[in-house]
């Protein structure tokens, strides 16, 4: 079995699960003292973190580096088009996404993507999440070249 990699969000409190690069569950840390595992069909609660690890052979990532710093304007790695407020991670569809004020209710997707408008792809960064709902994609991707060389693939 592969061992999964536990990054922090929020010191001691949430953790995003990580199979060799891919977020495939979260962790969150419970008033109670308990643990709760989130993937995208199952929720499990644990007494301990150690159980939750032994369980999933989870290593905890101890480096001060966490996923989802505002270091510039980024978050989870995937580079944003303003500071980001709201972060959150969608796990089912694996989209980074945030607001870009505190009080906002308009959700967009942190990174580069490439959408089929009308049979037509195009390279979009940072789009709103309801475009993202609507129109078939490719992404996110953490650089231009990355989302320019996609296009290219889906055009060419």
């Amino acid at each position: 079995m592969t061992e999964l990699i536990a990054k922090p969000v929020i010191k001691n409190k949430f953790w995003v699960v990580e199979n060799d690069g891919t977020k495939i569950a979260t962790i969150q840390a419970v008033e109670d003292g308990t643990f709760v595992y989130v993937t995208s069909n199952r929720r499990e609660k644990f007494p301990t973190i150690k159980n939750l690890s032994k369980e999933y052979s989870i290593k905890f990532d101890k480096s001060n580096k966490r996923t989802s710093t505002n270091q510039g304007n980024q978050i989870y790695g995937f580079p944003t088009s303003s500071k980001p407020y709201n972060e959150l991670y969608d796990i089912t569809r694996r989209l980074p996404v945030f607001t870009k004020l505190a009080k906002s209710k308009s959700y967009y997707c942190a990174g580069y993507y490439v959408i089929n408008y009308d049979n037509h792809w195009v390279k979009e960064y940072c789009p709103k999440l309801i475009t993202l709902n609507r129109y078939a994609f490719h992404g996110p991707f953490r650089t231009n070249d990355e989302a320019v060389a996609k296009l290219k693939e889906t055009n060419g």
